[in-house]
């Protein structure tokens, strides 16, 4: 297709042809018009004509038939007329021999042309005769015998003029001509008319196809995304400027949704954020409020239970076996329940207080090591197999044991999902990559029942950490809470519900993100955690 210059050049041409094609047909007409005046021109002015010589010589009969009396006056009267007409008739042929010199030397003409010649110098002789004769006119007793010999010589002029060729076309010839010439010329102007139309025709189809058409479309797409239609697109098979334009609208507005979107999304989760911030400021308070007042008694409840098992063997000596082993029983089921509650009481606390401590540079590839080398020890995540193949150093400006229990707590809960998903607690994680190099090669051969995939991007100004899990995934309902303060889906008994919103505030005050997304149940979880890699200078170590 031709490129939006060279749809202008075709316009430019096809107006040129038009402008070209009327010029050339009113060209024509002027030249045809010229050609039928000229010849008007020439038969009736450039051409001896011997009807002028003939009506010459008859004029010159009126004063030898007049009736005039024989006197002297009479015979000075007609002597003056027929001198008159002499002197007219000798103009005359003057005139015609000067045309005659002046028609152009054709050859039709030659022999036309010498007789013609021969013809006019007899008359013009023969006028001399005339001249010198017309002087008895003045006697009377010789007016009549001059008078006839006058008139003998006249009708001798006239039939010497009658002889002279005509070289002019004759008026009904002319016209004849003239008529041709104006049925070529309306040929000429008609099919040239035809030609400017179906030019302009197919000019203006061409312009509303090319320029129009596209122009339009880009128009109503322009009005269309003000509107607020951000699904219209602009489609065009111009193949030109006008479709490249076209082409950058559509992008311009896939990257304006894009943003759109993305700016929608960021909204939701800052709400979020806020919302969730504000919960547990509250819930912070009244946690520290109750952990505050359980912790004493709880206590007191540990180290009295720890007193009666140290002093078991005196104060139930007496005792008989079987009950003494049920009172040692419940001691120390009551030691482990209450070390139990006072560990929930500390993490209470620890969510209510926050994070205070200074950030320093700390190497994220080495803390991640260190966590997964602590989740060897745990026996029933065996079959669960942990990726992560990066060895070089990532340092950022953290508080390395916060960022430490965040990644241990995201491990930690994407190995459970793992063993939800498999139930099947019989060997340890295998791990790959860098790590994997340092297990023993009866561990790298063991069965695979679930994977944990970590990885680590580096940006500019921040890192972000992908724990991607095969796990049992997670419903929208659970999407939606899971950084909820006392939300768990693990039994009861087994989870507090405090490890992920923990995370969320530890990650939130070093000023990055945390995110979790799943297809649904049974897909599998991948939780994202972005980290600035320089913290806020009230935050450094000095």
């Amino acid at each position: 297709m031709f490129t939006l210059k060279g749809k202008m050049l075709i316009g430019v041409g096809l107006v040129l042809t038009i402008v070209g094609t009327l010029t050339i047909s009113s060209l024509w007409a002027i030249l045809s018009y010229r050609d039928v005046v000229s010849d008007l021109d020439r038969h009736l002015n450039s051409i001896p004509q011997r009807r002028e010589l003939i009506e010459a010589f008859a004029a010159m009969l009126e004063p030898l038939q007049a009736r005039l009396p024989d006197d002297t006056d009479g015979c000075a009267a007609r002597q003056w007329l027929f001198q008159d007409r002499l002197a007219n008739a000798e103009v005359r042929t003057g005139e015609a021999t000067t045309k005659l010199a002046r028609l152009p030397s054709q050859p039709g003409f030659a022999a036309a042309r010498d007789l013609a010649q021969e013809r006019l110098w007899e008359i013009d002789h023969r006028l001399g005769e005339m001249r010198r004769e017309q002087r008895l006119l003045l006697d009377p007793k010789q007016t009549n015998k001059a008078r006839t010999s006058l008139r003998n010589q006249v009708n001798a002029l006239q039939d010497i003029a009658a002889g002279i060729p005509d070289f002019g076309t004759s008026l009904p010839q002319l016209l004849v001509t003239s008529r041709q010439t104006y049925r070529a010329s309306l040929w000429w102007v008609s099919i040239s008319t035809g030609l400017v139309v179906m030019l302009l025709v197919v000019g203006l189809f061409a312009g509303r196809r090319w320029i129009s058409r596209p122009w339009k479309k880009l128009l109503e797409g322009t009005h269309r995304v003000a509107q607020g239609k951000f699904d219209y697109r602009v489609r065009l098979d111009t193949r030109d400027e006008f479709a490249e334009l076209a082409d950058s609208f559509n992008r311009m507005t896939d990257r304006f949704v894009e943003t759109r979107d993305k700016l929608e999304r960021d909204a939701r989760e800052l709400a979020e954020q806020l919302t969730r911030q504000e919960r547990l400021a509250g819930l912070g308070f009244l946690s520290a409020g109750i952990a505050h007042e359980l912790n004493n008694p709880l206590t007191a409840i540990r180290w009295t239970s720890e007193s009666l098992l140290t002093r078991f063997a005196t104060l139930f000596g007496n005792v008989s076996p079987q009950n003494a082993a049920f009172v040692e029983n419940y001691l120390k089921m009551i030691q482990c329940e209450s070390s139990r509650c006072q560990q929930i009481t500390a993490k209470l606390l620890d969510f209510a207080r926050g994070g205070d401590g200074l950030r320093a540079n700390q190497d994220l590839t080495q803390i991640i090591h260190e966590v997964m080398h602590l989740v060897r020890a745990m026996s029933k995540y065996r079959e669960c197999e942990i990726v992560f193949d990066r060895s070089e150093p990532c340092v950022l400006e953290v508080n390395g044991n916060e960022i430490k229990q965040v990644v241990l707590n995201l491990v930690a809960n994407g190995l459970d999902a793992i063993e939800d998903a498999t139930r099947q607690v019989n060997r340890r994680p295998r791990l790959s990559g860098s790590s994997l190099a340092s297990l023993s090669n009866s561990e790298s051969s063991s069965t695979v029942a679930g994977r944990l995939e970590i990885r680590l991007n580096e940006f500019t100004d921040h890192v972000e950490l992908e724990f991607q899990d095969t796990g049992c995934g997670m419903s929208a309902d659970v999407l939606r809470r899971i950084f909820d303060p006392f939300f768990t889906t693990k039994p009861t008994g087994q989870g507090t519900g405090l490890g992920l919103p923990i995370c969320h505030r530890i990650v939130t005050e070093h000023g990055g993100r945390l995110a979790a997304a799943s297809a649904g149940s049974g897909c599998g979880s991948t939780f994202r955690l972005s980290l600035p890699r320089v913290a806020n200078s009230q935050q450094k170590v000095a």
